[in-house]
C-alpha cells in the first residue's frame, strides 16, 4: 500500500461532475466563498505589535507559486496555472535538451505589449514582475516577463536574468540589457522528474557559498545532469537539498572571469546533493552561521540538514547504503496535520529582538504561519514551537513560501484555494482555483517609525474593529492599526529602504559596507552582486572584505567570509585561514574549515586533469586549520569531518570511484585520526556519524593501508565509546565489499582488539549484520580465533562469535545452535534468532533440523520463521511438511506456508494439485498469492491456478460502481467489530502496523487513509490509483528458482533486501538474482471489495473506529460518513477528538506521578483490560530509540516499598529502570514470557524522611515492540 497519499472517488450519482470528484474529510475543501483581499486581512490575528498588510492581489497575481526579488527590490513570481496535470500543448521550453547554450526566445513567448496573456496554444505558467514605483508598500505595475512555461516551480534571479526550475529543467533566462524582455535562453541542468507534480524541484536562492540551492520532493524521481550527459551519469535527487553552480565559479577556488581564454562565454554547470532525505520539502533558508533548514510534510515537519547528511525519509532508500542509519528531524512536537510549506529563518532586522534566528513556517492545511524556536545541541539542533504567528481564520489561505522581504520584514505568498491539498487538484483538477493569489507582508507597528515613505502619495483603509478571537493567544487583528491618524486613514509602510533602490548601481565600496546593513536581505543581495563582479577590480573586493573579517559583529564578519570565497579570495590564502581558526566567532572557525573541503573538491578535479601542483595549497592549508580537529565546538568538528569526506572523495552524500591517494591522502588520514581522538568521548551521534562518512569511502577502497582497520587498532582501543560505532560500521563496510579477503583484515582488526571487549563485541555484531546480504567468510583459517571469542567472558561477544562461527561452516557450532533451536525450555524469540542465523548455512545438517519444526505443534512465530527458512533453503523434501503446515487452523502458519509454496515452480504446482484434492482450503487465500499466481509467468501454472481457486479480477472496469455498491453495504446494518477485528488480523495486519500490532510492510494505519468512510473505501478497494515510491511491488526471481515479492527496504551493490507480507524479509545477494521487476502496482493487492458485504463492512468498520479508540458513537459514526474532521479551535467548544492523546485520561491515571511520553502510534493511552489487569497505562519510549518514556514524581520518603507490575506487548521487550535522584536502583528485563505481569519492588528505605525525585523509565530494548504496559504503582 501507500503512505499519506490517498484519492478519493466519485461515491455517489450527482448531477454536478465537479461536486462528484471532490474529497472529504481531511481533504475536504473550504466551504465558504472567497473573502476579498480586504476581508482576508481583517479576518488575520498576529501578535500584539504587528500587522498585515497586502501588496498585491488578484488579478495582479494570481496562482503565485514561487517568487523572488531582484538587485532593485522588485518582486518576480511563477504563475502557475498548468498545476497539476501540465499543458496538453507543446512546450517551447520542455523537450530533450541538447546543448547547454542559449538560444532566442520564441517570439510567442514574449510578452504583449499590455502584458496580456497569449491566445496561442501555448502552456500557461508565466513569469511577472510586481513593481512598487512609489514605495508606499503596494504593488502598482505588473509586468509580464516570460510565457509558454509548463508546470514552472521555482525561481531566482541572477546573471543578469533569472533562473527557472521548469521540469525536466533548469532554465536561466537572460536579460542582459534589463529591458524586462528576456533575450535568450539556455537549459543549465536537466533531468527534473515530474512524476508528483506537487513534489517538483523548488524553492530556489542562493546560498552562503553561491551555490543556487534548491529542494525536492520524495515521489519525483530525478536525474540531474548537464544537458547532453547519459541518464547514468546523473545524480539521484528525489528528497532532500540540492545545489548546482557554474563550474568556473568555484567557493574557496581562484575565480574565473566568463569569457576569458579557455573558458566558454556559457559555462557548464554542476549538481550535486548536498543533504539527502526528509519527504517533500518545499522551502529552505540559511541561519546567520550559515545551517541550513527545510520544512517537510506527512513526516516529521522541520529538519536542519548538515551538509552530506542523509536523513529519514517518506518513502525509498538513500542512494548512499553505507551509512547504516538515517539521521532524524530536530521536533517532537507536531502542528495541526502534515502539510507544511516555505520556511525563513529570520534575520530581517525590523522585529523585535526575541524574533531573530527564529523559524517561521508555513501550514498549508492549518492556515498559519508558526514561529519556532531554534537551539543549538552538540553538532545539531532542536526545534520547539514558540507561537502561531499568524492565523489566518480562514480556510482560503495557503502559504507556500514565506521570505524576508527588502523592508526586513516577512512577505507571505498565498496560493489563495479553497483546495488544501494535492490530492484535491489529482482528483479535480478543473476545481483547482486559478483566479485567486495573494502576497502579503506582515509589519511591524514600531520599526517603521522613524522611516518615511519617498514618495508623496499613499494608500489609505479603514481599519478593522479589534477583534481577537476567543481564546487565542494575545494578539491583534491584522486590520488594526496603532498609526492610524484621526482621519482613520492607514500609514503606508515602504517595500524597501528606498524608492530608487537598485544595488546593481552600487560602486564595489558601498556593496562591501552593504554587508553591514542590519537586513540579511540586504547582506545576500550584495554578496550577490560582488559575486557577479568577480572579474571586476578583484584584488579591491577582495582587500575591502578582508579587511570586514576583523568586524566585531559576526554578522558582518561571516558575509564578508562567504563574499569571500565566492569572489575566489580565499583559495590557499593561509594567513586568512589562521586568522579565522583562531576566531571566537565559531561561525568563522566553522566555515574555513568548509571552505577547505570545498576547495579540495576543485583541487581534485585539477589534480584529475594532471596538474599535480593543487594540492600544494590545501596542504598549507590544512597544516594551518588542522586544529580545528580539537575544537570544543562539536559543528566545527563535524565540518572538518564533512571537508575530509569530500577531500577524499570529492562528493557530499554520494561515494565516487575516485577516492584520492598519495601524500595529501596521507594527510587526510592523520587528521582523521586526530579527529577521532579528540572526539573519543564525545555522545553527539551526528559527530559520531559525519565522522564515519568521512572514512567510509577511504576504508572501502584502501582498506589494507593506513586507513584500514588493521593500522588503527591502538587508536579505537583509546577512544571509546566512539570507536564502538565506528568499528561496527567498518565492519559492515568490510563485508559490503563481497570479498572476502577483506573478512581476513575485519578478522585480525578483531584479533587485535580481543581485550577490549565491548569493543569487539560491537565489531563482531558489525561482521554478523554483514552477513545479511549473503555469509560471506575469510580465506585465511578463523577457527582459533573463532574459539577465543566463544570463550569470552563477555556474552555479547560470546553470541555473536556462536552466530559467526555457524554462518562460516563450523560444524560443532552447527551442531550446539541446531540443540539451542530443538530446545524448548530456551525463550521463543532466542530460538528465532539461532533459526535465522542457521539459515544463512544452507547445509544438509541444516535442513534435517528444520524438519521438527515444520509441525503443528510449534508455536505460531517460531513455525512462520521456520516456514520462512524452508523456503529460503529449498529442497523438495520440504513440500510433504509445508502442504501440512497449510492446512493449519493458525491463519499465520496457513499463509506464511501457502506463500511459501508458491515460491518455487515445482512446490506451487504441488500447493494447486493439493487444492484440487481438497486436502489444502481455498478459501481464504491469501490476495497477494493469488495475484501472483494469476499472473505468473509459467502459462500452466496460471491455467491451474485458474482452474483451483477461479478468476482474479486484478481491476475493475466500473471501480466506481464497486465502491458505491460496498459503501452502500457499509451503511446498512451494525458492524460487528469484533468479527472486523478477527478479518483485520487475518488479513490486514500482515502488512499494517495497528495499534501496536502488525507489520511494517506498509504505512501504520492510525490516521492513514482512514479519516472517513469515502478515503478508506478507495484506498482498500482500488490501491493502486497513487503508489508512493518505495511502496510498490517488487518482483524478484533467483537463479535458485525462487519468486520472491515485496517493497525494497534496501538497495546495495551487494544485495537488495525486500520486506513482504507478514513482514517477511528476504536478502537477496545481486549475484543470486535473475530479473528484478518493478510491477508498478501496490503491494496491497486488489480482490477486497470481493468479500462478502457483511464481512467487508465488519472490516471497514472496525479500521475506522478500532475500540482500542473509544466506542462507536451515533456522532463519531456519523462524522465518519460525513468525512467531517472538526479541529478544535477557540471559538469552538472542546469535543472529544477519538484520534488525539487522551492526555487528561492520562495524568488523572496516577494524579500523583507526570507522565512524560511521546505520541507514538497512539500512545500513551489508558487501556481498560490487558492480560487479566484493569486500568492499565501503555506507553512506549521515543523514537530516538534512546530517551525513555517515564512517570516522574518529587515526594518525601515515608513509605519505603514501591510496587508496581509491568508487561510487555505479545511480540516484544523493553526494560524498566526505576532511578532515585538521577541514580539506578532498579533495571529489569520485560518480555513476554510467562508471567505476563512481573511484579517489581524497590525499596526506599535508604532515603527515609528525604525529599527525592522518583522517576519509573521505560527504556527500549532493541527497536520492536516496546510497548510498556503499566499496572498498580503503589507506595506502602
Amino acid at each position: 500500500m501507500r503512505p499519506l497519499l490517498f484519492l478519493t472517488l466519485c461515491l455517489a450519482a450527482t448531477p454536478l461532475l465537479n461536486e462528484a470528484k471532490e474529497l472529504t474529510g481531511t481533504y475536504l475543501p473550504t466551504t465558504n466563498e472567497c473573502p476579498s483581499p480586504e476581508e482576508a486581512r481583517k479576518k488575520m490575528t498576529v501578535p500584539e505589535g504587528y500587522e498585515v498588510r497586502c501588496f498585491a492581489h488578484e488579478p495582479m497575481v494570481q496562482n503565485p507559486v514561487a517568487m523572488t526579488w531582484d538587485h532593485r527590490g522588485r518582486l518576480w513570481v511563477v504563475e502557475a496555472y498548468e498545476y497539476p496535470n501540465g499543458s496538453p500543448h507543446p512546450a517551447p521550453f520542455g523537450g530533450e535538451a541538447k546543448d547547454d547554450q542559449y538560444h532566442p526566445v520564441p517570439a510567442v513567448c514574449l510578452p504583449t505589449e499590455n502584458s496580456e496573456p497569449r491566445t496561442e496554444n501555448l502552456p500557461r505558467d508565466r513569469v511577472i514582475i510586481l513593481e512598487d514605483t512609489n514605495n508606499d508598500g503596494e504593488a502598482d505595475k505588473r509586468t509580464v516577463f516570460v510565457q509558454g512555461l509548463n508546470l514552472a516551480s521555482a525561481i531566482l534571479c541572477g546573471d543578469d536574468g533569472i533562473y527557472i526550475g521548469q521540469q525536466p529543467h533548469l532554465i536561466h533566462f537572460r536579460d542582459a540589457d534589463g529591458d524586462d524582455k528576456p533575450d535568450a535562453w539556455r537549459v543549465v541542468l536537466t533531468g527534473f522528474g515530474r512524476e508528483d507534480t506537487h513534489e517538483l524541484v523548488n524553492s530556489f536562492c542562493w546560498g552562503p557559498d553561491g551555490w543556487l540551492y534548491m529542494t525536492h520532493g520524495v515521489f519525483t524521481h530525478s536525474k540531474v545532469r548537464r544537458p547532453g550527459q547519459p541518464e547514468s551519469e546523473g545524480f539521484k535527487f528525489d528528497a532532500g537539498i540540492g545545489r548546482a553552480r557554474p563550474m568556473q565559479s568555484d567557493a574557496g577556488t581562484p575565480a574565473r572571469k566568463e569569457g576569458q581564454a579557455g573558458v566558454p562565454a556559457s559555462p557548464p554547470w554542476e549538481f550535486e546533493v548536498f543533504a539527502d532525505g526528509t519527504s517533500n520539502p518545499w522551502g529552505c533558508d540559511y541561519d546567520a552561521a550559515g545551517n541550513f533548514f527545510v520544512s517537510a510534510c506527512v513526516i516529521d515537519h522541520f529538519f536542519h540538514m548538515a551538509p552530506g547528511g542523509i536523513y529519514v525519509r517518506q518513502g525509498g532508500a538513500p542512494e548512499n547504503p553505507y551509512a547504516y542509519e538515517q539521521l532524524p528531524s530536530i521536533v517532537k512536537h507536531k502542528h495541526f496535520r502534515a502539510a507544511y510549506a516555505g520556511v525563513q529563518i529570520y534575520q530581517g532586522g525590523r522585529y523585535p529582538a526575541d524574533t531573530h534566528g527564529h523559524a517561521f513556517i508555513g501550514n498549508i492545511h492549518d492556515n498559519a504561519i508558526h514561529e519556532e524556536i531554534l537551539t543549538p545541541v552538540g553538532a545539531t539542533f532542536k526545534c520547539e514551537p514558540r507561537r502561531d504567528f499568524l492565523r489566518a481564520n480562514d480556510g482560503w489561505f495557503r502559504p507556500v513560501s514565506t521570505q524576508t522581504g527588502p523592508d526586513g520584514f516577512l512577505w507571505i505568498m498565498d496560493w489563495c484555494d479553497k483546495y488544501p491539498c494535492y490530492q484535491n487538484a489529482k482528483a479535480n483538477p478543473e476545481g483547482v482555483d486559478r483566479q485567486y493569489g495573494r502576497i502579503w507582508r506582515v509589519v511591524h507597528k514600531g520599526a517603521h517609525a522613524s522611516r518615511v515613505p519617498n514618495s508623496a502619495s499613499s494608500r489609505s483603509s479603514v481599519p478593522a474593529a479589534n477583534v481577537k478571537p476567543a481564546g487565542e493567544n494575545p494578539g491583534t487583528a491584522s486590520g488594526e492599526d496603532a498609526e492610524s491618524s484621526t482621519r482613520g486613514r492607514v500609514r503606508s509602510i515602504p517595500s524597501r529602504d528606498r524608492a530608487d533602490l537598485d544595488l546593481k548601481k552600487l560602486s564595489t565600496t558601498d556593496l562591501v559596507k552593504t554587508l553591514e546593513h542590519p537586513n540579511n536581505w540586504m547582506r545576500r543581495m550584495a554578496a550577490r552582486q560582488l559575486s557577479e563582479r568577480r572579474g571586476e577590480d578583484p584584488s579591491g573586493i577582495i582587500n575591502a572584505l578582508k579587511a570586514r573579517l576583523n568586524s566585531t559583529k559576526p554578522e558582518v564578519a561571516i558575509a564578508a567570509l562567504w563574499s569571500l570565497a565566492r569572489v575566489g579570495g580565499l583559495h590557499g590564502d593561509t594567513e586568512v585561514y589562521a586568522q579565522l581558526a583562531s576566531s571566537k566567532n565559531a561561525a568563522l572557525r566553522y566555515w574555513s574549515v568548509r571552505f577547505f573541503g570545498e576547495g579540495m573538491v576543485y583541487s581534485n578535479a585539477k589534480l584529475s586533469e594532471e596538474d599535480e601542483t593543487w594540492h600544494d595549497a590545501d596542504s598549507d592549508v590544512l597544516d594551518t586549520i588542522s586544529e580545528l580537529a580539537n575544537d570544543p565546538e562539536p559543528s566545527v568538528k563535524r565540518a572538518f569531518a564533512v571537508a575530509l569526506r569530500q577531500g577524499i572523495t570529492n562528493r557530499l552524500t554520494r561515494d565516487t570511484d575516485s577516492v584520492i591517494e598519495g601524500q595529501f591522502a596521507i594527510g587526510l588520514g592523520l587528521a582523521w585520526k586526530e579527529l577521532v581522538q579528540s572526539s573519543r568521548e564525545s555522545t553527539d551521534d551526528e559527530l559520531a556519524w559525519a565522522i564515519w562518512q568521512a572514512w567510509e569511502p577511504a576504508l572501502a577502497t584502501y582498506p589494507d593501508t593506513n586507513w584500514g582497520v588493521a593500522r588503527i587498532t591502538g587508536l579505537f582501543a583509546s577512544t571509546q565509546p566512539l570507536s564502538r560505532v565506528l568499528s561496527h560500521k567498518a565492519m559492515r563496510r568490510l563485508c559490503d565489499t563481497r570479498k572476502a579477503e577483506n573478512l581476513d583484515l575485519a578478522v585480525e582488526f578483531c584479533d587485535q582488539i580481543a581485550e577490549h571487549d565491548i569493543l569487539l563485541a560491537h565489531a563482531l555484531d558489525g561482521l554478523v549484520k554483514g552477513q545479511e546480504g549473503g555469509v560471506i567468510k575469510p580465506v585465511k583459517e578463523v577457527s582459533a580465533s573463532l574459539a577465543k571469542w566463544r570463550s569470552s567472558s563477555n556474552a555479547d561477544v560470546r553470541k555473536h562469535a556462536q552466530t559467526l562461527a555457524v554462518m562460516w561452516g563450523d560444524a560443532a557450532a552447527v551442531k550446539e545452535m541446531i540443540a539451542v533451536l530443538h530446545d524448548g525450555s530456551k525463550p521463543e524469540k532466542e530460538r528465532i534468532t539461532v533459526l535465522q542465523s542457521l539459515q544463512k548455512v544452507r547445509t544438509a545438517a541444516v535442513k534435517d533440523g528444520l524438519m521438527p519444526l515444520l509441525t503443528p505443534q510449534t508455536s505460531t512465530a517460531l513455525a512462520v520463521a521456520a516456514i520462512r527458512a524452508a523456503a529460503d533453503l529449498g529442497g523438495d523434501e520440504f513440500i510433504a511438511p509445508l502442504l501440512q503446515q497449510s492446512a493449519s487452523k493458525d491463519f499465520n502458519v496457513r499463509n506464511a506456508a501457502i506463500e511459501a509454496l508458491s515460491n518455487r515452480d515445482a512446490w506451487t504446482k504441488a500447493l494447486l494439485n493439493a487444492i484440487s484434492e481438497q486436502k489444502v482450503s481455498a478459501s481464504g487465500f491469501p490476495a497477494p498469492v493469488r495475484r501472483a499466481l494469476a499472473t505468473h509467468k509459467d502459462r500452466a501454472i496460471r491455467d491451474l491456478a485458474y482452474k483451483v481457486l477461479g478468476a482474479w479480477q486484478d481491476s475493475s472496469d466500473d471501480v466506481k460502481s464497486l465502491i458505491a455498491q460496498k459503501k452502500q453495504a457499509c451503511l446498512t446494518g451494525e458492524p460487528d467489530l469484533a468479527n472486523g477485528k478477527l478479518l483485520f488480523t487475518a488479513t490486514c495486519m500482515v502488512c499494517h502496523e495497528f495499534h501496536g500490532g502488525g507489520q511494517k510492510v506498509g504505512p501504520d494505519l492510525i490516521g492513514s487513509g482512514r479519516s472517513n468512510l469515502d478515503a478508506l473505501l478507495a484506498n482498500v478497494i482500488d490501491p493502486n490509483q497513487i503508489i508512493g515510491n518505495g511502496y510498490e511491488n517488487i518482483s524478484v526471481s533467483t537463479k535458485d528458482g525462487r519468486t520472491l515479492a515485496g517493497r525494497i527496504v534496501e538497495d546495495t551493490p551487494g544485495h537488495v533486501k525486500l520486506l513482504g507480507a507478514g513482514g517477511a524479509a528476504q536478502v537477496v545477494p545481486r549475484d543470486q538474482i535473475a530479473s528484478l521487476t518493478n510491477t508498478k502496482q501496490s503491494l496491497m493487492p486488489m480482490g477486497f471489495g470481493n468479500l462478502p458485504d457483511a464481512a467487508f463492512r465488519d472490516l471497514i468498520w472496525y479500521i475506522l473506529a478500532p475500540p482500542e479508540e473509544g466506542p462507536l458513537t451515533a456522532e463519531k459514526k456519523k462524522l465518519l460518513i460525513q468525512g467531517v474532521e472538526l479541529p478544535e479551535t477557540a471559538s469552538q467548544p472542546k469535543k472529544t477528538n477519538w484520534r488525539a492523546i487522551d492526555w487528561e485520561s492520562v495524568s488523572l491515571w496516577n494524579p500523583d506521578w507526570k507522565v512524560n511520553a511521546p505520541d507514538f502510534e497512539r500512545t500513551p493511552v489508558k487501556l481498560a483490560e490487558y492480560h487479566g489487569k484493569t486500568n492499565v497505562l501503555l506507553m512506549h519510549p521515543f523514537p530516538d530509540k534512546k530517551t525513555p518514556a517515564s512517570f516522574e514524581r518529587q515526594l518525601k520518603v515515608e513509605k519505603t516499598k514501591l510496587k508496581f507490575s509491568v508487561a510487555a506487548d505479545d511480540r516484544g521487550d523493553w526494560v524498566v529502570k526505576a532511578v532515585v535522584n538521577g541514580q539506578v536502583v532498579k533495571e529489569m528485563a520485560v518480555d513476554h514470557e510467562k508471567p505476563r505481569w512481573k511484579a517489581v519492588e524497590v525499596d526506599l528505605a535508604k532515603w527515609k524522611g528525604q525529599d527525592i525525585t522518583l522517576r519509573l523509565e521505560a527504556h527500549a530494548n532493541g527497536w520492536a515492540w516496546e510497548f510498556a504496559y503499566w499496572h498498580g504503582i503503589t507506595l506502602e
